[in-house]
């Protein structure tokens, strides 16, 4: 059974559901890509790698490694033999998050060079020390001349920054930053009422845009993840929607024929 809402499902952004969703929707996005890029691009999944201290306060990207060292084994202590100090202290260990931050990518096999990059904006990305790393390497992106697209599914957390005057902004919004307009970009921003518009992807200046539409992607997730099961339609979702949409999604739940109440 699809999602019953017309375009961004609400309860797909509480947290006990988004981490599942995010990743659906980023592996069908590649498989979508790969259907329709020219032959000279690939688009691949990726991650942000974070290292993480025992302050949860401190948090620094550090690539995408080819490998990860996690033992040093014997040769620890031979290190510690040889070095004489009056005093020896244990720096925190720096481990990787559970959850990497996933991202399509996409290169221009021709050139070995990543043209755009594709972001599905997860809560952190939004707030707290992971947002002001993620900003940085927003900047990084723009420096490297990448373009980029976010999508910003999620009512919670700050935008991310755009120059005065920024238009109005309604429930969720995509922004799209061409490299050949930069520091220009185009802005999708739409209600909880309304389709996930379809998206041009850019690609190199000499090619031209190719089209990426969500909702079916939300629809197969919605369906193979059996969300239907674990979302109970009967409590209002989390974040709370405004009075109006609130009142709106009570009708159109109420109307649609009911195969499971809420979750078990």
């Amino acid at each position: 059974m699809p999602s019953p809402f017309p375009g961004m499902n609400p309860y797909l952004e509480s947290p006990a559901i988004w981490p599942d969703f995010h990743t659906s929707l980023i592996l069908r996005i590649r498989a979508a890509l790969n259907a329709v890029l020219p032959e000279r691009y690939l688009a691949s999944i990726d991650q942000h790698v974070w290292l993480e201290e025992s302050d949860p306060n401190v948090r620094e990207p550090d690539g995408v490694p080819d490998t990860f060292v996690t033992d040093y084994g014997a040769a620890s202590a031979t290190a510690v033999a040889t070095l004489v100090a009056p005093a020896y202290v244990t720096h925190p260990a720096p481990q990787p998050r559970a959850t990497p931050r996933r991202f399509v990518r996409i290169t221009d096999q021709q050139r070995q060079r990543v043209v755009t990059v594709l972001e599905l904006l997860s809560p952190s990305n939004k707030r707290g020390a992971d947002r002001e790393a993620y900003l940085r390497k927003r900047e990084n992106y723009f420096q490297a001349r990448t373009s980029l697209v976010e999508y910003d599914l999620l009512r919670t957390g700050d935008r991310l920054p755009m120059d005065d005057p920024v238009p109005p902004l309604r429930d969720y919004c995509v922004l799209v930053s061409p490299v050949t307009i930069y520091p220009r970009a185009g802005l999708w921003s739409f209600g909880v009422r309304d389709p996930i518009p379809v998206i041009p992807i850019p690609l190199d200046p000499a090619d031209a845009p190719v089209p990426l539409d969500l909702m079916p992607f939300l629809h197969q997730a919605y369906d193979e993840a059996r969300y239907e099961r674990k979302i109970d339609y009967t409590q209002p979702p989390v974040p709370r929607l405004g009075d109006e949409d609130a009142a709106w999604a009570q009708q159109l739940l109420a109307a649609r024929t009911p195969t499971h109440q809420g979750a078990s």
